[in-house]
């Protein structure tokens, strides 16, 4: 028993010294242009899942998909959003795969998440991929009027759906 404490104990050291040093000498990938490799990706996906879920309320969201409301959610997405999530003029941003992780494209993919946490990590962002904290920019009401849109952005009544090409030119 005490020789497989010692060799896991010896194999945890080891390999939270091989991390150490590749850390330290700068043998990691840490370029916005280097995809992340498979345990990053995984264990960021696990953070945030967790995180999110556990910091976000279960609010519902509180706007209906109104003409008004997703009229109002559609200039807002498109003054502050666009340019990284893609919008009315280029569904897929420029700047797409120029973030680490590549930055979500919102109106080519709707997002499925719930509604309280896409609002949660609006509001407050996230950390180490360029998604910044809006609080204080942008209310809740706005962040919420958002959130209408882009889960009803690929079946905007006329009106909506012109005023969303309005505002992107």
């Amino acid at each position: 028993m005490r020789s497989l404490l010692g060799g896991a104990i010896a194999a945890l050291v080891v390999v939270l010294g091989g991390a150490y040093a590749a850390l330290s000498f700068g043998l990691l990938p840490l370029g916005a242009d280097n995809v992340p490799g498979t345990i990053e990706r995984a264990v960021g996906k696990m953070a945030t899942d967790t995180w999110v879920s556990k910091h976000s309320s279960n609010q519902e969201n509180p706007f209906k998909p109104t003409t008004e409301n997703l009229i109002a959610g559609a200039r807002d997405y498109e003054a502050h959003c666009a340019v990284c999530h893609g919008g009315a003029r280029n569904r897929i941003s420029p700047l797409s795969d120029k973030f680490s992780p590549p930055v979500p494209q919102l109106v080519d993919r709707i997002p499925h998440d719930p509604d309280a946490d896409f609002w949660w990590v609006t509001k407050h962002g996230f950390r180490m991929t360029g998604m910044p904290s809006w609080d204080g920019i942008l209310s809740d009401d706005q962040i919420w009027k958002i959130m209408v849109f882009l889960k009803h952005s690929d079946k905007l009544p006329p009106e909506a759906q012109a005023a969303w090409q309005a505002a992107a030119h």
